[in-house]
Order: C-alpha cells, then structure tokens, then sequence
C-alpha cells in the first residue's frame, strides 16, 4: 500500500511539474518572441450597405499594423468574424484583438483597449429584421426611438445625423453598453440602433452609416501585456513618425467617407424644385478658368452630374464684377478663398473643393530680410488678396490682372515676390524663359478654395454643394486637374520637352556664325574666349551667392518646420525638440511641469460650426495659452485639439498653486467665445512634474498621457497630476 501511494504521489508530481512548465513557456512565447502570429478578428456585416468603404478601413488597419510589427516584431493573423462569434472567439481564447470596437469605459476593467489612432470604423444605425424602416423616407423616420451606447461623440453624431435628414419627434435612448441595446431592439423597446457593429446578433439590417470614427483594438485583461506592447508602439509611431497617420488618412479614410457621403431625403427634394444655379467665374485664367474648358468649369460640370443640380455659368470681366454680380443677386455662388472674418461677410461659404500650391516667386539675386516684404499677386482668384492680407498683415499687397505682369514685375525688382499658381507655371513653362527668378519654398504655400454663395440664396444650397463636394473623390479632382493643365506649347515647353532636337538647332546656328566670325576676323574669336571667361567668373559668382541664399533659406526652413501653421505654437516636432531641450538645461532642485491639454467636445464644435470657425477656436485658445502663463517656457500643439505645455515652476511651488493655476486654466476655457458664441468646450489636462535630473522627455509626456488617459475616463472636464 506504501508503494502504491508513493506511486501516485510521484505521478501528480511529475503532471504538476509538466503543466507548470508548459504554461511557462506558453506565457514566454507570446509575448517575448512569440512563435505564432497575434490573431485579430476584423468584424464583417452581414447586410453592408458600402463594403467598399469598410475594405478602406481593413486596408488602414492592416497597413497600422504592418508599421507595428517593426517595433513590436510581432506577425498578425487577420480573421473574418460575424459580430455575434467575435467577442465569444475572444473569450475562449482564438482571438487575441478585436476591431475596430468604439471604446467604452463602462465595460473596463473586464475589457481593456488599445489607444491612439490604429483602427477606424464606422458608426450605423441598424434596425430590427423585417423592419419597414427607411432613412431616405421621412415619413417611415417619424416618431422613432433611437438608441445609441454613451461613449466617444455618439450623441453630436446621432444628433447631427438625424437633424440633417429632417426627422421629426424621434426620441433617443442612451444605453451602457451595447449588448443591452441590441437586445432592447429585438425586443421592440427602441426602433433602430447605432452601434459600431461589434454587439449585432446577426440578423440585423444596416440602414444608414452615420459617420467614421476612431475606434480600437479590444482584448481581455489576460492579454493585458499584448496591449501595453502594442500601445507603445503606437505612441513610439504618434512621437516619431506623426505623418505616418496622416498619409494613412489621406490613402483610406478621405476616400472612406467621400464613399459613404448620400444626399438626404430634404437634399433631394430641394433638388427636384431648384432653379438653374447661376455661377460666376472671374475672368478667364488658365488652367482654371476658361470661356467653356477649365478646371473650376470641369468641376462644376461634375458636382451637377452628381448632384442633380443644374449650373448655368457666368464669366464675368474680373473678380469685382463677379463680386458685384453676387452681391446684387445676378448670380448665387463664386469659387473664392475664405479668408475668415464672416461677420464682417454676410456671404455664406461651402467646405473647400480643392486646394491650390501656390510658389512665392523672387528674384535670383533679390535680398528682403530685413525690410518689408511687398508682394504681387494675380487678381483672377476671389478672395485670395484678404487672405493673404489676414495671414501677413505686415506685407504691401499688390495685385495684377496676369500671372506674367507679377512675374514681370518681380523680374524687374519692383516687388520681392510674386505669389502664383503651380499649376500655370507648369502649364506655360515660365520660369525656364525666365533665368533670374527662383522658386522661395519660405513663403510657398497651399491655398483652399470653397464656394461663396450669396446671402439670398437658401441654406439648402450650401448643404447640397457640401454633399456634392464631399463626394468628390481626390482621382476625380486630379483627372479634372489634368485634362485642364496641357502645356502651352512655346520656346520654354519646346526647351523642357525636346532639349536635344532644339540644342541640336540652336547648335548648329551658332555654329554657322561662329564660322562666319572666324573667316571675318580671327580676333573678334579671342574676344568672345575674354567674354566667355568673364562670363564663367560672372555664372561662378552668381552659383555662390545662390549658395548662400539657399543656405538662409534652409535655415529658415527648419524655423518654420517646427511651427504650427495655424496657431504658430510650436509642432509636434518643435515641441518635442523644445522640451528636451528643458530637460537637459535643468538644474538640481528645480521643478519641471509637464502640461498635456485636450479640448473636449471641439468634435462636435467643428461639426457644429465649421472647419473655419473650427481653426479660429484653436487660434484663440492657443493666444490663451501664451498669455496667461508668465513662467511660460515652451508650448505647442502637437495634433488636433491636443496642445502642450512645459513650465518651470518657481522656487517654493506647492501642488495647490499648481491646481489653483490648473482650475483657473479650465475655468477660461469655457468661457471661450467664438463669433459671440459659447465655443461649449472643456479641457482635459494631464500632468507631470519632475524634479529628477536626467529624465526623459518621452518618459515625461508618457506620465502626463497617463493622467490626460485618467482624466477622460473619469468624464473629462477636469485635470490629474500623475503619481508614480
């Protein structure tokens, strides 16, 4: 009997030690050189009413993770699963991730998130089957009951949705979760349902997407490190490589949502009854503007075709006939620059269509550093004087009927810049027939164009002219671009084109006079070497002062590559160089704070009131920032809403007048005004202080992240000191 017992002793010893040792070396192989992949579940819609949008989405996804796995080493698996399996597949451990899945607090700590800005989805409002339900009839819309889960900007999302479709009494539910949403429209008690597609049952039909929005990868707490493994890369990928998310943006979220832009039901039956829209175009200017061709005609063209609208064009003189024209009611809209300032401009104006490089011109041999700049513009784009007026209020401002006058004008030295469109220095060649001037990427910029319309014409006109341009896809605007900008065909089209063929010509041309000179006089040849000598030495000279030219330039280059165009605070890339540069300069015992702020609801703000309302509110409170704080040693805005502050904080300090200070912060920001209007945003403040020398500007802006991450799962509207 002893014998038997040690037996079984020693058997569950050795089962024991196995297990343990296995579940060591499982827990070994996923995170630190995991030899399988991290499995993601993506979800997949039954019923999808735009699956081509949800691909670009996937797409973003998986080129995210693509740039992840260079700093977390790690491979992915992507699968294909019905929302209803999704979260069970997570459960029972055959999936790592989940997305995109919309954040929600309420569900923490027994779901964990990833952050930052590596999964989009897509927000739709989903109804019951056999639902008789249809968003682009009014009258099936009447009286329903919505229900929507209260995280991220769902309630400005469904809000603005459900006003811009002109649905009446609808009456709105907010639910924890999503789950219980679901299930309550199963039951009966709400009539439809937005949700980012991760709780449906299955059976479920899409009605309508509402709007594309960041989301996340979701995971459970045992896959805790998976998550903070991932999170660092993105953050390392937000800090180093912040283009990275914009070149995304631009390759598959902008044609996402130009996808998933529809007409409503109000849009298109003010359509039906609308009379012939009349635009007026200032003056012929190639390659924008032309009697029947042109990018603007092309432009248009297409926004009727796609719209239903019907544009009878006007080609006025010039700009201020055109302007007058719209302000006596002989036409309703003009392509012009919004320039801001619209209270002083009873004209209403569209989103932007399309954006113009426009090349600050000056002369090879031109110096204006230390006086005033003046400049020279072409007149044939409305609006573009003010604006450049608005953005340097220092510069003399004058205006020519032509690009070539302006170019003139600057060839002669009359101005130090002439501020001209790309594209009709590529399409006529100008600048190769011009030697003495150069191209100043210092003062070269991008400029928007929008719509203006007439204070007469109703507000239905600009919501479907904003429908019809977020329609426009980018491929639509670069082929309009490029039937509309062939090159004139003259000596400078002829030199960049066919330099051979032309050398061979102009060669053969000085060869016969050069041989005519040497039979004349072998003297007049020892004369042209002197003049070919000296005008080596005069080339040589002019290579070295070009040299030196392009030597300021580029320190001024890098000047305004770490500013923010828009608040001119310092960049994400400025700020980052500015607070290392604290840090390192710091001094035993002194106080070094830290400051991450995020303007809440400035979403919903944007959205409300528009991206020029939007950037003056960005303005204004980056103005607040560098004025209310007089021990101010750096401050940038790094992305978006998101600005930072770092302070040196005077000696004798206490936490109070740090939170006194922080309050007071808060409390002015409220009570921002935009236009006369309450902005209604809040901040959400994160803060670190160190007094250690030597620490590291990431690891600073990593514990003040902690606490901003704190402070809005907490509500927002609030601020936290980080605590190790």
């Amino acid at each position: 009997m002893y014998k038997s017992h040690y037996l079984k002793f020693t058997l569950f010893f050795c089962i024991a030690l196995v297990l343990l040792l296995n579940t060591s070396s499982l827990q070994a192989e996923d995170f630190q050189g995991r030899q399988g992949p991290v499995r993601v579940g993506v979800l997949e819609i039954n019923k999808d009413t735009n699956p081509q949008s949800r691909e670009l989405l996937e797409g973003y996804i998986r080129s995210y993770l693509r740039e992840l796995s260079k700093r977390t080493h790690f491979g992915y698996e992507y699968i294909s699963v019905a929302p209803s399996e999704g979260k069970k597949m997570l459960e029972n451990g055959t999936l790592d991730l989940l997305a995109p899945i919309q954040e929600n607090v309420s569900l923490t700590p027994s779901r964990i998130y990833s952050n930052g800005y590596a999964v989009y989805g897509m927000l739709s409002l989903f109804t019951a089957p056999g639902s008789k339900l249809d968003v682009m009839d009014g009258s099936t819309m009447k009286g329903v009951t919505i229900g929507y889960v209260t995280a991220g900007d769902n309630t400005g999302y469904i809000n603005h949705y459900v006003q811009t479709h002109g649905w009446q009494n609808i009456n709105f539910v907010t639910f924890a979760d999503g789950r219980h949403m679901i299930e309550a429209l199963h039951r009966g008690e709400i009539q439809a349902a937005m949700d980012d597609g991760s709780n449906l049952m299955g059976d479920e039909t899409e009605l309508a997407i509402i709007a594309i929005d960041t989301c996340q990868f979701m995971a459970l707490p045992s896959n805790q490190q998976l998550i903070n493994e991932l999170n660092d890369a993105i953050l390392d990928i937000e800090l180093k490589n912040p283009s990275f998310s914009t070149r995304l943006e631009q390759e598959y979220i902008d044609p996402a949502i130009h996808n998933i832009a529809v007409y409503s039901e109000i849009e298109e039956n003010y359509v039906k009854n609308a009379p012939p829209i009349r635009i007026v175009l200032p003056g012929k200017f190639s390659p924008f503007i032309g009697k029947r061709t042109g990018i603007f005609n092309g432009l248009i063209e297409i926004m009727g075709q796609d719209s239903g609208l019907t544009f009878q064009i006007i080609l006025a003189d010039n700009y201020r006939e055109a302007r007058t024209m719209l302000e006596k009611g002989e036409a309703d809209i003009m392509p012009c620059v919004y320039y801001g300032d619209n209270y002083h401009n009873p004209m209403n104006f569209t989103n932007n269509f399309m954006t113009i490089e426009y090349s600050a011109i000056t002369h090879a041999d031109g110096s204006f550093a230390e006086r005033p700049i003046n400049i020279v513009l072409p007149a044939n784009i409305p609006g573009l004087e003010e604006y450049v007026k608005k953005l340097h209020p220092d510069w003399d401002i004058t205006t020519m009927n032509t690009v070539d006058d302006c170019l003139e004008a600057v060839e002669r030295q009359r101005f130090d810049i002439a501020l001209v469109p790309n594209l009709y220095l590529t399409q006529h060649n100008s600048l190769i027939t011009r030697p003495h001037l150069k191209i100043n990427d210092k003062y070269s910029c991008r400029i928007s164009l929008s719509l203006m319309v007439s204070e007469a014409s109703p507000e239905m006109l600009v919501r479907v002219l904003n429908t019809a341009i977020q329609r426009l896809s980018p491929d639509v605007i670069n082929r309009t671009i490029e039937k509309n900008s062939s090159p004139v065909i003259n000596f400078g089209y002829l030199l960049q084109e066919y330099p051979i063929p032309l050398g061979i010509g102009i060669l053969a041309v000085l060869l016969t006079v050069l041989g005519i000179g040497f039979v004349l006089h072998n003297s007049r040849q020892t004369k042209k070497r002197n003049i070919l000598l000296s005008e080596k030495n005069d080339e040589l000279e002019r290579a070295l002062n070009e040299v030196k030219a392009l030597t300021k330039d580029r320190d001024a280059y890098k000047q305004e590559a770490e500013t923010d165009q828009l608040t001119g605070l310092l960049n994400k890339k400025g700020i980052a160089l500015r607070c290392s540069e604290i840090l390192a300069n710091q001094i035993e015992g002194e106080a070094i704070a830290l400051l991450i702020i995020d303007l809440d609801h400035f979403k919903e703000f944007n959205d409300t009131y528009g991206h020029q309302q939007g950037d003056e509110l960005l303005i204004t409170f980056a103005r607040l920032l560098k004025s209310c704080c007089t021990d101010l040693s750096a401050v940038g805005r790094f992305g978006g809403d998101e600005f930072m502050m770092m302070i040196k904080l005077p000696q004798g300090s206490t936490a109070e007048d740090i939170q006194k200070q922080t309050q007071w912060l808060l409390t002015c920001i409220k009570d921002i005004r935009i236009q006369g209007h309450a902005a209604n945003v809040t901040g959400s403040i994160g803060i670190a202080i160190t007094k250690e020398i030597g620490i590291s500007y990431d690891s600073l802006f990593r514990h003040a992240d902690r606490a901003l991450y704190k402070v809005k799962a907490a509500g927002r509207d609030g601020y936290q000191i980080y605590e190790n």
